[in-house]
């Protein structure tokens, strides 16, 4: 009886444990989907507040469609991990969304409806061997309006969060943002100005179509700030020369309210410069030209040099000097062509950007105590200096540049975010005559949202674009990104402000930094033994030539057995120069070998071990007391 009760009560108690165990399961499955721990470095998959915020605020239900050739994608294992990777992302979306997000996920196979559909809502599709593959997203609202991913790249897969919530924003807030433009420069009526117009040459800057493309734009007059309201998404100011204190006092007020802000502030303004005189014509040279802002830039803990610009070496545009001779051509260091290398790659605004030309860029600096952040954008090489924007006056001459050119081996700030908490920069009040809506405010509610490029000349059209005849029609190319930058700027902060806290992430598959940085250091001596190897060539062909020189006066049999000497002893060297060579490959190859192992039985069986023998360890100990409890009773 008791061994048949053991034995019942054995059977009964696994039974129970099953059941306990299936039950966990389901509960955990069904109850604790959106529980997660995430222990990757970069917090990879934890959500930022930001993007819960514009989830918890979608107001009417929207519908995304995942296109991903998950069976083409076999071929392709870091596409196919990147592509779970982005579904789980979107299906934690439509968790968090309360039911406002409708996730559909379509495995557009070659030849069927769901390829046409990928097609028809303009995916692009990658070529692999066995068709078309799809990795897309197309999002809709109920208006039927709709935002498109046309192909998600792994370069990109630090911006995923943000593309994404980027998306649900535009379909949840689907109406166009206007944006207010204040400033100098007539980008309304192109380089002649309003003068211009009157004439009917007016030509608007490019710079100002392209962001009519995407954006509601509003040009504001300098004589009424009260038209600096928060019904503007974001205000720019193009060139802020000569602000009344008033309009200065509506900027200030506006942003401490948090309306965001962008500013092309320049310490000397060429384009200002060459423009020319209403009644003459000609162009205007001399006088101030500069648009800075000192007084609210101190109340945003920043400065810009007044009558300094950066001159850089290593980004000098080359430019036709007008002069004859030699020298036709040369770099002119205040116009810069600024390289990717130079744009900060960790801020959606710049990542993506292959090249910013700019003409004599004032220096950013923050100032001691002050309580915002500033976060660089664009920064020059070491190979720069600041120099005095009285050289830029007149017909400057790049040779007499280049000669007071020194670098001082310091690294300059000429764009940036200012973001943090602020002050007003009228601490007295407001001025007189100013027309304001509602008190003062004196200190920022919440963070302010600034981006300040210390440049303003990069708006004009002969620095960023040129322009070609084709079939008696001009045609407008490209040479940089100037455009871009301008349009990333608005687009990010006309967003909702979660929108602008997002940051980017960093990448779920992570390099073997220990492997690369062997394989670095012994590539090196790879290398230099290589280039011993041949030194070594170059040394006995001039023996060898030295020999032949000879021939005229010695006999040619003791010239023959010098040669062969010296090529036998060449021959000797050389094997063994490849024999260590060799060996270096070898002792590269073991040590990453090596280590490869290493992690692989770390990540694979000692984990495993370490569990296996944690389980028994604690098995052992419960049997122990359960027998001290059977001999105690």
């Amino acid at each position: 009886m008791k061994t048949g009760s053991k034995a019942l009560l054995t059977g009964t108690g696994l039974i129970a444990a099953f059941a306990v165990f299936l039950g966990f399961n389901i509960l955990v499955n069904q109850g604790l989907r959106d529980v997660r721990i995430d222990l990757t470095q970069a917090r990879l998959y934890t959500l930022s507040d930001g993007t819960r915020n514009v989830l918890k605020a979608i107001p009417e239900p929207i519908t995304l469609r995942f296109f991903f050739s998950d069976k083409l994608a076999s071929n392709a294992p870091q596409l196919k991990q990147y592509g779970t990777r982005v579904r789980e992302l979107l299906e934690r979306y439509a968790a968090l969304a309360g039911g406002k997000i409708r996730l559909e996920v379509i495995d557009p196979e070659p030849f069927t409806e769901a390829e046409d559909r990928a097609v028809q809502a303009g995916l692009q599709g990658a070529q692999l061997p066995g068709g078309s593959l799809y990795f897309g997203l197309v999002g809709s609202n109920t208006l039927d309006q709709q935002q498109t991913i046309v192909f998600f790249q792994a370069e990109k897969e630090q911006f995923l969060e943000y593309d994404l919530t980027k998306l649900v924003y535009a379909l949840s807030n689907p109406a166009k943002p206007t944006i207010g433009i204040l400033g100098a420069l007539p980008l309304e009526y192109g380089p002649g100005g309003m003068m211009a117009a009157m004439r009917g040459q007016m030509q608007p800057y490019l710079i100002l179509e392209q962001i009519k493309q995407f954006f509601q734009v509003k040009m504001l007059d300098p004589s009424k700030p009260e038209e600096i309201d928060d019904k503007l998404s974001t205000l720019i100011l193009a060139h802020p020369k000569d602000m009344s204190p008033q309009a200065q006092y509506a900027i200030d007020q506006y942003v401490l309210k948090g309306g965001r802000l962008i500013v092309f502030a320049d310490p000397y303004s060429e384009t200002m410069a060459a423009m020319p005189n209403p009644m003459t014509g000609q162009p205007m040279p001399g006088g101030d030209q500069s648009s800075l802002l000192p007084e609210l830039f101190k109340a945003w803990g920043i400065e810009v040099q007044a009558g300094k610009f950066v001159a850089d070496l290593s980004m000098a545009q080359r430019v036709q000097t007008g002069r004859p001779g030699a020298a036709a051509v040369a770099d002119y260091i205040p116009w810069l062509a600024i390289p990717s290398e130079r744009l900060s790659q960790d801020d959606v605004v710049t990542a993506e950007l292959t090249q910013i030309n700019a003409a004599s860029m004032g220096a950013i600096r923050k100032l001691d105590g002050a309580t915002t952040t500033l976060t660089p954008l664009i920064t020059s090489s070491k190979q720069a200096m600041l120099m005095d924007t009285a050289d830029l006056q007149g017909d400057p001459n790049p040779q007499v540049l280049a000669e007071k050119f020194k670098a001082t081996g310091e690294t300059y700030t000429m764009a940036a975010r200012i973001s943090g908490p602020a002050k007003t920069a009228f601490p007295g009040g407001a001025p007189a005559d100013a027309k304001t809506a509602g008190p003062q405010v004196t200190d920022s509610a919440k963070p302010i949202n600034v981006l300040l490029v210390a440049d303003a000349d990069m708006l004009d059209d002969r620095f960023w674009v040129r322009t070609q005849q084709m079939m008696g029609q001009s045609m407008y190319v490209p040479i940089a990104a100037n455009a871009d930058l301008l349009v990333n700027a608005i687009d990010n902060m006309s967003g909702s402000g979660d929108l602008i806290g997002l940051r980017s992430r960093g990448r779920s598959q992570r390099p073997f930094e220990v492997i690369d940085n062997m394989r670095r250091v012994a590539e090196q001596q790879f290398l230099a033994r290589q280039r011993a190897l041949e030194q070594k060539l170059e040394t006995t062909q001039k023996q060898l030539a030295d020999l032949q020189s000879k021939a005229q006066d010695q006999s040619n049999a003791l010239l023959s057995a010098e040669q062969e000497a010296a090529i036998t002893t060449f021959r000797d060297d050389l094997l063994s120069t490849r024999r260590e060579l060799r060996g270096v490959q070898r002792e590269l190859n073991r040590d990453i070998e090596g280590l490869q192992v290493l992690v692989k039985f770390i990540n694979i069986g000692l984990m495993p071990l370490l569990a296996a023998l944690v389980a028994v360890g604690l098995a052992i100990v419960w049997r122990r007391r359960r027998i001290r409890r059977a001999m105690e009773g």
